[in-house]
């Protein structure tokens, strides 16, 4: 579904120059959940942009369901849904109200929209709150209202950004249930987080980043053998960072 070939992406630094977030990523990602891990700076954020379409490379590939992320532009932005840290919603609106916009943006008639909330509602545990104003929403009930705005135009990818950074333990437990929920659902998703117990509770696959490249991509299985696979995860980006 996933298939990135010679990615590139370096940015200007003042103080260090050059700095090369992206060096030459090869990567064929089936459908599945992809836990995606590594050090600050180890350029797992710019990678996660450039499959979003949010950032062009310098050079190489990356396409989704045979869609380039530049050729196709808006094409290819259609195929998936986009979760950052810095996604927020609007406080006066209701749930309803801002899941019938999001619709709207996305050219789908209300009745499409109608029907995709009917799927969303159950499954994201929305019911109680839909008509409520997001701003009197706790910040675990937000953060699954904004998984729903994902999941609304039924995309094939889903990109997810750490998106229990900052939520309590509750709140944190409520989006890694609502995640599991996607799992069977055949879409590929991208969860990116620094918790190796939430990558294991929520991924099958995991994809290391170290320095702009590849550390490691595999099974979970393979990597913790029947364990917890944290000191397998810091043992191999451990190098990565210190080179």
């Amino acid at each position: 579904m996933l298939h990135i070939a010679g990615l590139h992406k370096s940015f200007f630094d003042p103080g260090r120059g050059e700095v090369k977030a992206v060096d030459g990523i090869e990567l064929q990602v089936p459908p599945g959940v992809v836990a995606v891990m590594g050090a600050n700076g180890a350029g797992k954020t710019t990678l996660l942009r450039l499959i979003a379409g949010l950032l062009e490379p310098d050079s190489g590939t990356i396409a989704v369901a045979g869609l380039d992320s530049v050729r196709d532009g808006d094409r290819f932005r259609a195929q998936l849904g986009y979760l950052s840290t810095s996604t927020k919603l609007p406080a006066l609106a209701t749930p309803r109200e801002f899941l019938a916009l999001i619709g709207q943006l996305h050219g789908l008639h209300p009745a499409a929209v109608a029907q995709r909330l009917e799927a969303l509602v159950p499954q994201f545990g929305l019911a109680d709150i839909l008509d409520q104003r997001i701003a009197t929403l706790s910040t675990g009930q937000a953060q699954r209202v904004n998984l729903a705005r994902t999941l609304l135009a039924d995309p094939p990818l889903l990109i997810l950004d750490e998106p229990t950074t900052g939520l309590d333990v509750l709140a944190a437990a409520e989006v890694v249930t609502a995640v599991q929920r996607c799992r069977d659902q055949g879409r590929l998703i991208l969860y990116c987080t620094h918790v190796p117990a939430e990558a294991q509770a929520v991924a099958d696959q995991l994809l290391l980043i170290g320095r702009g490249q590849v550390a490691y991509a595999g099974t979970i299985a393979d990597l913790a053998d029947g364990g917890d696979f944290a000191p397998a995860v810091h043992a191999i980006l451990r190098p990565a960072v210190a080179s």
